[in-house]
């Protein structure tokens, strides 16, 4: 569940991120006065996908990326969120399991988007060159998972450069500003020494300043910047704005793996143990169900430990270590590896 790519976003992030930053979450209904019919139908279907998505529905999301790309096969739309359905369940999944249809599905979106600049005016050039921006952004999550850092970090640019272009065209097109925003922000953030020296420009509060705006004002992707701004609190250590912006969303939300895992996370450095547990207790509930690779019931596991621990439960502390130590023999090996310092912990915790 964690990665580097050029947005240099924290751990256990990557399924937020295939959603969050790629596909936002649902937006407020658009206002259709000013939109043709097919730019009313395309938006109908961005707001269902994201709907599905975040209620982790890869399945339907799937369905309805189908039947949207055999309706309007030259809109980029379909592909692109078809591609970050596939992303989104690879993630959730920790498993590259859709590597050659992902790849086709973005190259589609990048074809699509310049045959159809040739002849867009202004407001459907800065549309075409958000799509782009987020398929470049795809890319750049699949290759820092699963591929080249250094074709992650080409991505990335290449993301930043369609966001400018589209505003170009459409400096109204407030969606812009929520790639912009993450982007700004989160390579700062992340850059350390670079940051230091020089090398990478400070522009935190610009990125922070771009996702406000996105939050007022986009047209679909305000709730998308909102819940980019839980994990910007939580990277920023200031965990109640984090919490209660997490909060706001799980109210539409009650049962997303996708908000829980930064409410959790939160509460947990909040020094929250109550409620990080029972954050953590509903994520390992999900993941002891459908353990796939067991990636993400290790960290469930290792967090619900560490609140225990906390909070002297001594008893609860002894069922994690014994639930751990029984689905052990199951883990893959590179799974054991990637985790290997969670499941060292714990397994010296069982031996003590």
């Amino acid at each position: 569940m964690s990665f580097t790519s050029v947005f240099l976003y924290p751990a256990v992030v990557w399924q937020l991120l295939a959603i969050n930053v790629l596909v936002p979450t649902p937006a407020p209904p658009v206002e259709i006065d000013s939109l043709s019919i097919p730019e009313i139908r395309t938006a109908i279907f961005v707001q269902s996908v994201q709907q599905l998505l975040f209620n982790d529905s890869y399945h339907d999301a799937n369905k309805i990326c189908d039947r949207f790309i055999r309706q309007s096969q030259s809109d980029p739309a379909g592909y692109l969120f078809k591609a970050a359905t596939l992303l989104g369940e690879m993630g959730d999944a920790e498993e590259n399991l859709y590597l050659e249809e992902f790849r086709k599905l973005v190259d589609t979106v990048f074809e699509l988007c310049e045959t159809e600049l040739n002849s867009a005016d202004s407001q459907q050039a800065a549309v075409l060159y958000l799509w782009q921006g987020h398929a470049h952004v795809y890319k750049s999550l699949w290759e820092s998972k699963f591929g080249s850092i250094v074709s992650a970090i080409r991505h990335g640019f290449n993301a930043k450069s369609s966001y400018h272009n589209g505003l170009k065209y459409d400096s109204a097109l407030y969606d812009l500003y929520f790639g912009l925003g993450n982007y700004h922000y989160w390579k700062t953030s992340k850059a350390g020494f670079l940051k230091t020296i020089g090398i990478v420009s400070d522009d935190i509060d610009k990125g922070m300043t771009e996702l406000k705006l996105a939050m007022d004002s986009a047209r679909l992707f305000s709730e998308a910047a909102a819940n980019a701004m839980i994990w910007i609190w939580l990277d920023r250590q200031q965990y109640d704005s984090a919490i209660n912006l997490a909060q706001q969303m799980l109210a539409n939300y009650p049962e997303s793996r996708t908000i829980l895992w930064p409410l959790a996370a939160a509460s947990f450095k909040n020094n929250d143990y109550e409620n990080a547990l029972t954050f953590y207790a509903e994520l390992t509930e999900h993941y002891s169900k459908e353990p796939g690779n067991f990636y993400n019931l290790i960290e469930c596991c290792y967090y619900l430990y560490q609140c225990y621990e906390k909070l002297g439960r001594d008893i609860k502390k002894e069922e994690i270590l014994q639930q751990v130590s029984q689905f052990r023999p199951e883990i893959p090996s590179k799974i054991k590896k990637r985790q290997r310092s969670k499941l060292n912990y714990l397994r010296r915790e069982l031996n003590r």
